[in-house]
């Protein structure tokens, strides 16, 4: 009788909360086109000829006969917690913020060593990267633009999932044009694990390799060791004598590469230049030197010609006696 009695009075207990809590929160579940989980029903707005709750969570329909679309509406901004912090934060403008509570552009991401991961880094069989959609959506791989991540060799293992690691990570700069050509994919830029920039190359071996024309307004070459030590009096200055044989035989001037090898090779604009500013002040010195020569022939000539000039004189004089 009194376990009875206990049971009766336990449900009695139970009924008396369930209606205070009621009368606490009052959850109201809409019809269609009307805010659902709100604090006050009736504080909505009109959207597309619906009524959607300023703050609330509900569903609606834009047009009629499709099915309801859900909405989660906060009139001052939505904030996302976990652990009892913000995570995430979409502000009245429309600015999305993760790790931060006060975004500042349509996305703010603030915090972390990495703010954007792309892609399953579980495994290196399928790099992920970046893609623009353009057209992509309807012809993937015909049009649009992608930045791709390019593994350029494997070491190691991924621990525990017997994939292959990816040691060294370059990027593509990708654009995808000529209507009509399938998968018509130009790298227009490459950058590798090292550093290497290249344009119209993708194995770039230098800082910058450009496969193609530059114009620019102004390029400065930083280069030491400029050769001003040709006009320092213990440079050893070949004879013209000597140049003529380096030529017959070589085809070329000294220090200067040969044609076969800059076709093959290219040049460095840095030393090539400090190579033509030695020729061109060896070239002076030589100059000079002739110069002088030919200064001191023609004193040679002109005492030649005055003493000519006086022994004609001279057998003038006694021819006339």
């Amino acid at each position: 009788m009194k376990a009875t009695q206990s049971k009766k009075i336990g449900r009695l207990i139970i009924l008396f909360a369930l209606l205070l809590s009621k009368q606490a929160f009052t959850q109201t579940l809409a019809t269609l086109n009307q805010p659902g989980i709100a604090l006050n029903p009736s504080d909505a707005f009109n959207f597309m000829n619906n009524s959607v709750g300023f703050y609330g969570l509900g569903w609606y329909r834009e047009i009629e006969n499709t099915p309801p679309i859900g909405y989660l509406s906060g009139y001052s901004g939505l904030k996302f917690f976990t652990a009892g912090s913000p995570r995430m934060v979409l502000n009245e403008p429309g600015n999305l913020g993760i790790g931060t509570s006060n975004p500042i552009s349509r996305l703010n991401i603030v915090g972390g060593d990495e703010s954007i991961t792309l892609g399953d880094h579980s495994s290196a069989l399928n790099p992920r990267g970046i893609y623009f959609p353009g057209f992509r959506d309807i012809l993937p791989n015909y049009f649009g633009a992608s930045i791709e991540a390019v593994p350029e060799w494997a070491c190691c293992n991924f621990p525990g999932s017997g994939y292959p690691g990816i040691k060294n990570i370059g990027l593509n700069f990708n654009v995808h044009g000529n209507y009509g050509i399938a998968d018509d994919k130009i790298t227009a830029l490459s950058i590798t694990s090292n550093g290497n920039i290249g344009i119209g190359t993708p194995n770039p071996k230098d800082k910058l390799s450009v496969n193609g024309n530059i114009r620019a307004k102004e390029i400065k070459v930083e280069a030491g060791n400029w050769p001003d030590y040709v006009f320092y009096k213990e440079y050893d200055l070949l004879s013209l004598p000597e140049l003529r044989t380096y030529i017959k035989v070589n085809g070329h001037l000294p220090e200067m590469p040969s044609a076969g090898k800059v076709e093959q090779e290219g040049i460095e604009l840095g030393e090539m230049n400090k190579k033509l500013l030695k020729k061109v002040e060896e070239l002076t010195l030589y100059l000079l030197a002739k110069d002088h020569e030919l200064k001191a022939q023609n004193q040679k000539i002109n005492s030649l010609e005055k003493g000519q000039q006086e022994l004609k004189d001279m057998l003038k004089q006694l021819l006339q006696k």
